[in-house]
């Protein structure tokens, strides 16, 4: 008699951790896909899982190639488990990326289970991305150097006040090359809609040329993109 289960993977938890910022964090596999569980929250997927494109970091990639066609130098602020800069790296193979993440826990993980030191011209940050915004000279981050800034930072699935206040987003905005892009990553559900609404008006004092796609997420948890022009 065949298995009916034969076809069907069930997912495994292959690494179970507690970090002081995070709280729980798993990574679960299940066939070729591996993902980052922070709570009950998808914090990031291996970039080569089947489901990787249609998410929201397959998507943003997908628009800003859109947008711009070269990139000599991109900073990252909320690296995870490192599927934007996987896949920034693919597309835009020269690029020099720079990734900032606070959970020491998450940089180890993204290191065992997401390759992560594979990627070329990468260099990884451990620091709390509001003060590099704030210091950038401190890590050699130099004002109007970048053609691409990409704001993915999460509690969870909160997104941090201090990311939504205006000094933050000058501070990010002095970064960029006039001309180029801030791109905001930003969870859609219910009850942040009216928040992302505000974030968004707000933002219209700052950069010019927004523009947002909202990207479905697995259930009841779709993600808004974010485009802006400095």
């Amino acid at each position: 008699l065949m298995n009916i289960f034969e076809g069907l993977k069930m997912p495994r938890v292959i690494y179970n951790v507690e970090s002081k910022l995070n709280g729980r964090i798993r990574v679960v596999e299940v066939g070729s896909t591996r993902k980052i569980f922070v709570g009950n929250f998808i914090q990031s997927i291996n970039p080569d899982s089947p489901s990787c494109a249609k998410l929201c970091w397959g998507q943003l990639v997908e628009s800003l190639k859109k947008r711009v066609t070269e990139m000599d130098k991109v900073l990252i602020l909320g690296m995870g488990g490192g599927t934007i800069p996987h896949l920034i790296s693919r597309n835009y193979p020269n690029t020099e990326i720079i990734s900032v993440e606070y959970d020491e826990v998450m940089i180890d993980i993204a290191k065992k289970f997401f390759n992560i030191d594979s990627i070329p011209n990468h260099r990884i940050i451990n620091d709390d991305a509001l003060r590099v915004v704030i210091e950038p000279e401190n890590y050699e981050i130099s004002l109007g150097s970048l053609d691409v800034l990409i704001v993915d930072i999460f509690n969870g699935d909160k997104f941090p006040d201090l990311g939504k206040t205006g000094n933050f987003i000058t501070a990010i905005k002095k970064l960029v090359k006039p001309g180029g892009f801030l791109v905001f990553n930003r969870i859609y559900k219910e009850e942040y809609q009216e928040d992302v609404k505000i974030f968004i008006d707000n933002l219209g004092n700052y950069i010019k040329d927004i523009e947002s796609e909202v990207v479905a997420g697995y259930t009841n948890s779709d993600n808004i993109i974010i485009f802006g022009r400095v």
